[in-house]
């Protein structure tokens, strides 16, 4: 019969246009469903979290109008940042207040953050579910209030990005206020005193890629200010603050140091990183981010910056793994003699006068280990003899 033997010569027809579409609808349905369980995760987590006596104020009180409240301040327009802080139960408000604010202090109330949170979330999955029936508008404020309750919310973030690049396609649209609104809203959840926010990988993720917008739209970014006054006081808010630290050092090679002005503001940030590095003796991150500046700068800079440290180390008997592990470095790159033998005369003395057989002890023997092998010498006293 006519079609009932098969050729040879004739490939085998190509599946890849009907399985491609099966499996893009099944990846599609897949994140769909991860999203949904994920945020039913969410939600079972937040309920076990919550005692009996927030979980039965939930059942009461107009939801709606506490997330229109909580949502307008996160995501309203200003020119300072907010300071954020979240009020457990021991502060109790009067039933009509939502918030307490103090020009750009706002407390809020747990249990106001949870109900606003339950708005959201609805919100969010209706958005999820049928995009085409809520407003941008309402889909940034409700993911502006699911960040400030979970910052580590992936789809939340991304859902941002995707609504805000849309809105940069827009031909009428105000590019610049768009992203600086949205500058506002992170740069306010990284500095504010939230513990999980200000080292939150996903928000800093979600900074780097705002700054990216900046740049691709040919917008000037104040990358200077954003490492003494974004970068710096989030790094206090939560010390060794490695997701903090990693975006100064994105900032510095992205914007500055592509700058025609680089050698004007490099050496300010080598001194307002210095300053902050001596308030802070004891984070490790401080201290990598003012070597990865010095690494930038010429030799003449960085003795200064070295024997001062010293100095400090001795008159403060600074004897932690940070600070030494900053000054064995700057040691290693190439120090004159002179400034080597101050560095084994104040690592010598803090080293003497340290408990025995203490972390401290061993942290200097560490750093004149390091160096010497290093530079394949061996230290001796306060003088330098070549090893064989």
């Amino acid at each position: 019969m006519e079609g009932s033997i098969s050729n040879p010569s004739t490939p085998p027809p190509k599946t890849l246009p009907f399985t491609y579409p099966i499996l893009i609808t099944w990846k599609a349905s897949f994140h769909s469903f991860a999203t949904t369980l994920f945020s039913i995760f969410s939600l079972v987590q937040m309920s076990r979290a919550l005692d009996a006596s927030v979980k039965e104020s939930l059942k009461h009180g107009d939801h709606r109008a506490v997330f229109d409240e909580i949502s307008a301040v996160l995501t309203e327009p200003s020119d300072e940042l907010i300071e954020i802080e979240l009020l457990g139960k021991s502060h109790v408000l009067d039933p009509n207040e939502i918030i307490l604010r103090d020009g750009n202090a706002i407390a809020i109330p747990k249990l106001r953050l949870v109900q606003a949170f339950m708005v959201a979330h609805k919100i969010f999955m209706s958005y999820k579910k049928d995009g085409s029936t809520i407003s941008t508008d309402e889909i940034l404020k409700s993911t502006a209030v699911i960040l400030m309750m979970d910052p580590e919310h992936l789809t939340a973030a991304n859902t941002r990005k995707r609504v805000i690049g849309k809105r940069l396609e827009g031909e009428n649209e105000n590019i610049k206020e768009i992203l600086r609104t949205e500058k506002h809203l992170m740069d306010s959840l990284l500095t504010s005193r939230l513990h999980r926010h200000t080292k939150s990988p996903t928000l800093w993720n979600h900074r780097r890629w705002l700054m990216d917008q900046f740049r691709l739209h040919e917008l000037d970014v104040p990358a200077e200010d954003d490492v003494t006054k974004i970068i710096m006081i989030s790094g206090e808010r939560h010390p060794r603050n490695y997701y903090a630290w990693c975006h100064a050092r994105y900032l510095i090679n992205t914007f500055i140091t592509p700058s025609p002005n680089t050698n004007e503001v490099l050496p300010r940030l080598v001194t307002a990183t210095q300053k902050w590095c001596f308030a802070h003796h004891d984070d490790i991150s401080g201290w990598q981010f003012l070597l990865f500046l010095l690494d930038k700068r010429p030799p003449t800079e960085t003795s200064p910056i070295f024997r001062e440290t010293l100095k400090l180390a001795a008159s403060f008997k600074w004897r932690n793994e940070s600070v030494w592990y900053f000054l064995r470095h700057m040691a290693a790159w190439g120090s004159t003699n002179d400034d080597l033998d101050e560095f084994e005369l104040v690592r010598r003395t803090l080293w003497e006068s340290a408990p025995e057989d203490g972390f401290e002890q061993l942290t200097l023997q560490r750093a004149e280990k390091w160096l010497s092998a290093s530079q394949g010498l061996t230290i001796i006293d306060a003088g330098l003899e070549e090893m064989p």
